[in-house]
């Protein structure tokens, strides 16, 4: 019996074993995705950012710890790519009460940096951004760290800088068109520079930095010439074998320039042949043909001139040429010749206008203005006694209208910098006596007031020294060599020889003689770049020996406007590039106006070259500007021969 009941208790185990054998294991559910993340993911997809925005908040409120945080981290950062500034800020001070990680933390520094980069503070961007590098950032946030850090750099106008920061970046990054896109964006930094600034700031021992200013150079110099270009780039990389810039980056570069560079076959110039304005037309046509031959001849395009000495023919002169072919204009002169052609509506071909109106109208889109107007000349001063340091200057002007002109230019200028007035002196400009003038603007009158009251009330003499205001630390002068020549010198006598002096080009004819040189020596003034290179201007004056003159300004006009007239489009696309030409580094303004970044220098024997002040327009406040000027250099630019102009018009 027992036998029995061991085997019956065997058999029922045995049939236990088999039946839950073949009972079906319980299956396990995948999580399904949240739907309000597919459709947040789905919106940000759409670049919806504010949807997304609003859906990645609704996710975070429902999702605890750092999954949460995570959340509000993809809502701040869609809320910044919409553009609601306001409601990124709120979102990345939430997260401060959620216990981030590491990782969220440095991406809450990032987005913050991005906030501030949003709203045009620069300069608060670098502070975080420099604050925050470490060796415990992943790869991926290295690599929006310097992203961030190259942008900062270029809003402030540090372009060297933000090259700079590309190559660290070049160097993390693994992905090709990757690579290919912020190498471009080395080479677009770098040729925004001008010549001189790359030829100063060029490393002594190359390396990468220095090879890829080398190769910016030569992109600026035979960038529109493909057949010169080539052979220098191929010794480029025999000097170079072990440089990162890759093989296409070049073709792709040149392509981008080319497509923004449109030469031309055709050019109609119109200038005034008699009147007033004949005499700088004549130095301007003369510019012209230095500049045409400068050119490979097949490269040259056909320049036809007509007589526009008449502002009311200037409409009929352009449907003339625009009927006889030409594919652009350059010209006319006369302000109320430009006049006719900011209210001419539509133009059919692009139009490079030689002087600067502002009628309150607004131009058709393919008129250009270049000048040399002085009142440019007065606002660069502004900028400059900024970047120096100064911040109370006194203004010293001739009692005319040109004087008012650049009286009004300059205050304007500084108002738009600090807020502020400045106190202006008008000094007869037919006198050699400014003592009056003078006195009364340093406030010596003033003094010499307080101590006849104090002689009143003391009843005797005291000894007296007059003390000029204490409140300024610089003067701006309006004056003709002449002039000048008699001011700065009763500065000194009125106690203000301390003061430095910054003036407009019109203070010198490009020499001084003895007399004047004691009298004005370490007045700052700008002027154009080939009055400073002696050398280029002698070889011009040789076969054009105006330009030894002091009209050699306007030659320079000329040479630079037939340069300009291809890279009108890229100038126009991108505002941060320029041009080297003769009479400055050469930019647009949105209004397509072309600017001049102009050589400051200090007059002395020898003159003593500063060099280019920075482009205040690519700042993105004043406070950003440096305190002190740039590195004083005394080199001349260097320049390429040119070839002798003919006396005819060719093609």
């Amino acid at each position: 019996m027992q036998t029995h009941r061991l085997r019956l208790g065997s058999i029922l185990l045995l049939l236990g074993l088999v039946l839950s054998a073949c009972t079906p294991a319980p299956v396990k559910q995948e999580k399904r995705p949240d739907p309000d993340l597919i459709r947040a993911e789905a919106l940000l997809a759409q670049e919806d950012w504010l949807g997304a925005a609003r859906l990645f908040e609704t996710l975070a409120r429902r999702t605890p710890g750092n999954a949460g945080t995570e959340f509000l981290l993809r809502a701040a950062e869609a809320w910044l790519k919409g553009s609601d500034l306001e409601s990124a800020a709120t979102r990345l001070e939430d997260i401060e009460n959620t216990n981030p990680s590491t990782r969220q933390r440095q991406m809450v520094e990032l987005l913050r940096a991005e906030l501030v980069l949003a709203r045009h503070q620069a300069d608060q961007a670098l502070e975080i951004l420099l604050g925050m590098i470490g060796p415990d950032m992943s790869i991926d946030l290295q690599q929006r760290h310097l992203r961030d850090l190259a942008n900062a750099y270029r809003q402030i106008g540090k372009l060297l800088e933000s090259a700079n920061t590309l190559q660290q970046l070049d160097e993390l990054l693994e992905d090709h068109e990757v690579r290919l896109e912020v190498q471009s964006e080395i080479l677009a930094s770098l040729t925004a520079l001008n010549e001189r600034t790359l030829h100063e700031l060029r490393p002594v021992s190359p390396g990468m930095a220095g090879g890829w200013m080398e190769l910016a150079l030569l992109i600026k110099q035979y960038g529109t010439l493909p057949e010169k270009l080539g052979p220098m780039v191929a010794a480029w990389r025999t000097t170079h074998p072990n440089h990162p810039a890759l093989p296409e980056l070049l073709e792709r570069y040149m392509a981008h320039l080319a497509g923004q560079i449109e030469p031309v076959d055709h050019i109609a110039v119109l200038l005034p042949e008699t009147g007033r304005y004949a005499t700088a037309a004549r130095a301007i046509r003369d510019g012209l043909m230095i500049s045409l031959y400068e050119l490979p001849e097949e490269q040259r395009p056909l320049l036809r001139f007509y007589d526009s000495s008449d502002p009311a023919d200037t409409w009929p002169l352009y449907a003339q040429a625009v009927t006889a072919g030409a594919q652009a204009i350059i010209g006319p002169l006369q302000k109320p010749a430009v006049e006719q052609l900011v209210r001419a509506g539509e133009l059919a071909v692009p139009v490079l206008a030689l002087n600067k109106v502002n009628s309150g109208v607004e131009p058709p889109e393919k008129l250009f203005m270049f000048s040399l107007d002085p009142e440019h000349e007065a606002r660069l001063a502004a900028d400059r006694i900024w970047q120096d340091g100064h911040r109370r200057p006194v203004v010293l002007v001739p009692n005319d209208n040109y004087g008012e002109r650049l009286a009004r230019a300059f205050t304007g200028r500084w108002q738009t910098l600090t807020g502020h007035d400045v106190d202006i002196g008008r000094y007869d400009p037919t006198s050699a006596d400014h003592s009056a003038t003078i006195s009364a603007l340093l406030q010596l009158d003033r003094s010499k007031s307080r101590h006849r009251r104090l002689v009143r009330w003391l009843g005797q003499q005291i000894t007296f020294e007059p003390r000029r205001r204490a409140d300024t630390d610089a003067v701006f002068l309006v004056a003709t060599p002449g002039q000048a020549q008699g001011i700065k010198p009763q500065l000194a006598f009125f106690h203000a020889a301390d003061l430095p002096v910054y003036a407009t080009s019109r203070t010198w004819s490009s020499h001084l003689t003895p007399r004047q040189l004691v009298d004005m020596r370490r007045i700052r003034l700008p002027d154009i770049p080939l009055i400073v290179n002696q050398d280029k201007r002698q070889h011009l004056g040789t076969l054009i020996p105006g330009v030894l003159s002091p009209t050699v300004r306007l030659y320079a006009l000329g040479i630079d406007a037939l340069r300009l007239q291809p890279h009108l489009p890229r100038l126009r696309d991108t505002p941060w590039e320029s041009l080297d030409g003769q009479t400055g580094n050469l930019y647009m303004t949105p209004e397509r106006q072309i600017e001049r970044q102009l050589l400051w220098m200090e007059l002395d024997e020898p003159l003593r070259v500063l060099g280019y002040s920075r482009r205040m327009d690519l700042l993105a406040s004043p406070e950003t500007a440096l305190p002190n000027p740039p590195t004083t250099q005394t080199t001349p630019l260097p320049q390429s021969a040119i070839p002798p102009a003919p006396a005819s018009t060719t093609r």
